[in-house]
């Protein structure tokens, strides 16, 4: 380090510093999702096979993300450390994480997509189309972005990717806001409209609710620091802190919306849900052991 000059040692404090911040992040956001993981497994042991097939394929795009970025700061850390001409090359971990990213976002997000469609009796197709291609469309650019950087080697060729990192916040944003607006109509402001008797089963949807608006204001708050930071050079590989927790955040979404479900261990369960029914209009509101959300459906009694 003697030997650098006073630019170069704050190049590398502002490069492999934030990488190796960073890496802690993931880390720690990757103990998180396996903490949620196992708390499903526990909870719902019988679940249907393909809720945990999607767990695990999440689960493992954070396992592979968590080991591509260690690889990077290893690399960059250890490896290459106090040399600035490595810091001018981009890795093969960061097209590697911006896959898995927009992978895992695709996959949650279309996994909401079909709840809400659920939600609404299989009547309401629009919305969940809406979500669905505003969600591929949003793994089109992440696609595109991965291209981009795994064509060019330069650091500064990031540069590149500023129009399509902002459309592709807009996409996010636009598709969650969706998502949390649609939950909160089918699981609370209808229900204030006609009210139930049930308060249990109102308790119980408005815990979802506030649980999925949570982790939606958090990914949009990774999301907007993340983007936030890339349009700024001074700050230099800080925006990286954000990009190696998207994946974890994006995953841990998707079993607190899974883990808000009534317990199959649960006391005074059946089958993993619970239903009630108002009066002589007969419609009955079931949370089914086999969904992780609430499916409403009218039936003659």
């Amino acid at each position: 380090m003697s030997g650098l000059s006073a630019v170069e040692q704050a190049e590398i404090n502002l490069s492999v510093g934030a990488v190796v911040v960073s890496n802690y992040l993931s880390y720690l956001t990757m103990g998180i999702v396996l903490c949620a993981t196992w708390v499903y497994f526990l909870k719902f042991p019988t679940d249907r096979w393909w809720f945990k097939a999607l767990v695990v394929l999440c689960v493992s795009m954070c396992i592979c993300d968590t080991v591509a970025t260690g690889i990077w700061t290893y690399d960059l850390a250890v490896a290459n450390y106090a040399n600035p001409a490595a810091l001018a090359f981009t890795h093969w971990a960061i097209p590697a994480e911006g896959f898995l990213m927009a992978t895992c976002g695709l996959t949650v997000q279309l996994f909401y997509a079909w709840r809400l469609w659920m939600m609404s009796m299989k009547n309401n197709w629009i919305l969940p189309v809406v979500v669905g291609c505003l969600s591929i469309l949003g793994w089109c650019i992440g696609c595109w972005t991965v291209h981009i950087t795994a064509t060019h080697k330069l650091i500064s060729d990031l540069a590149l990717l500023i129009p399509g990192v902002y459309i592709w916040l807009g996409v996010s944003v636009g598709a969650d806001v969706l998502i949390t607006s649609s939950m909160i109509y089918y699981l609370d402001l209808r229900f204030r409209v006609k009210p139930d008797k049930d308060y249990r089963l109102q308790r119980r949807f408005r815990k979802l609710i506030v649980r999925t608006v949570e982790c939606n204001l958090l990914s949009l708050f990774v999301q907007a620091i993340s983007v936030g930071l890339f349009n700024r050079s001074s700050v230099g590989l800080c925006f990286v802190s954000m990009d190696m927790t998207l994946v974890k955040v994006y995953t841990f979404s998707l079993l607190v919306s899974l883990n808000c479900r009534h317990s199959d261990n649960g006391p005074g369960t059946s089958n993993g849900g619970f239903s009630s029914s108002r009066g002589g209009r007969g419609v009955e509101l079931t949370v089914l052991h086999t969904s992780s959300f609430p499916s409403t459906r009218a039936s003659q009694i």
